[in-house]
């Protein structure tokens, strides 16, 4: 063979590199690595994060973000099209708890005793990632060319507390029986419906009352919700760390009333984990 000439088999056998993964692949690696993190994952609900961890947490939502802006454009990625289609993404790649796990990580309590648990710890973590944007944001303040960052960090802020609140609805569906059907990716659209409409899903995987119209209205009502919070969260990026403050507050009182209305649902509903408040007898598994 002629020198310097490969042969046609030699160039067959070569591998073709990997295909790099895409902006939104990557953003959606960093958003459910950030909700691992502060959650803990499949364990049991830890304590309240730690600023310093709040505040890695979101910086590398904050990265991933950014290297999607880098390739689409900044306008593009703090969109609601964008958002609403990286939390779809996310949905599936969370850390969500079955039920199983979640009665032998809180041994003798009943269904709305587990499902306080699951709401007190979300609360605080949405509550600290308030508190680490406003943190970012009080920084950014005295140094006004970083202030071009603020609408990155604010998509940030609300796509982790949107990844926080979907695990909660998860979880709060299983604790009460009311798991929708079919696998991960069927499961995690009819969750997103739910915390999109911000009701519990009855035993059919359908939103209950007339809110199912609105979950029915699929990308549109997310994007709709998703812009919704983008407003709300502005608060956090105040100035110096008044932004702290009200972003910890808000965030978590938007995910206790997301709560309230999720459990109020899905405690109509047959379920089969005796609840002592609940005056329900239980049935076996």
């Amino acid at each position: 063979m002629p020198e310097g000439q490969v042969s046609a088999t030699s160039a067959e056998m070569t591998p073709e590199p990997p295909e790099a993964p895409s902006p939104l692949a990557k953003a959606a690696a960093a958003l459910g690595d950030a909700v691992s993190r502060l959650t803990g994952g499949d364990a049991v609900e830890p304590d309240a994060p730690s600023s310093k961890g709040a505040a890695s947490a979101l910086g590398g939502v904050v990265s991933g973000l950014a290297g999607a802006a880098r390739v689409g454009g900044k306008g593009a990625v703090v969109g609601g099209t964008f958002l609403a289609e990286l939390l779809t993404t996310t949905a599936t790649r969370l850390p969500l708890r079955e039920k199983s796990t979640l009665l032998d990580q809180h041994p003798d309590q009943d269904t709305e005793e587990i499902a306080d648990s699951l709401v007190a710890a979300a609360a605080k973590v949405s509550a600290a990632i308030g508190g680490a944007a406003g943190g970012l944001a009080a920084a950014q303040w005295l140094a006004t060319p970083s202030l071009i960052a603020i609408p990155v960090e604010l998509a940030a802020e609300t796509l982790l507390v949107a990844a926080v609140e979907l695990k909660l609805v998860a979880e709060l569906h299983e604790i009460y029986d009311a798991r929708p059907r079919g696998d991960l990716g069927e499961r995690a659209t009819a969750y997103l419906g739910s915390w999109t409409a911000q009701r519990g899903l009855s035993g059919e995987g359908q939103t209950v009352g007339l809110a199912s119209r609105l979950a029915s209205a699929g990308t549109a009502a997310l994007r709709k919700r998703i812009t919704g919070r983008l407003a709300r969260n502005l608060g956090s990026f105040l100035p110096f760390l008044a932004g702290a403050v009200i972003g910890a507050r808000n965030n978590a009182s938007s995910t206790r009333k997301l709560s309230q209305r999720l459990r109020a649902d899905l405690a109509a509903q047959p379920h089969r984990i005796a609840s002592r408040r609940l005056g329900l007898p239980g049935q076996p598994t």
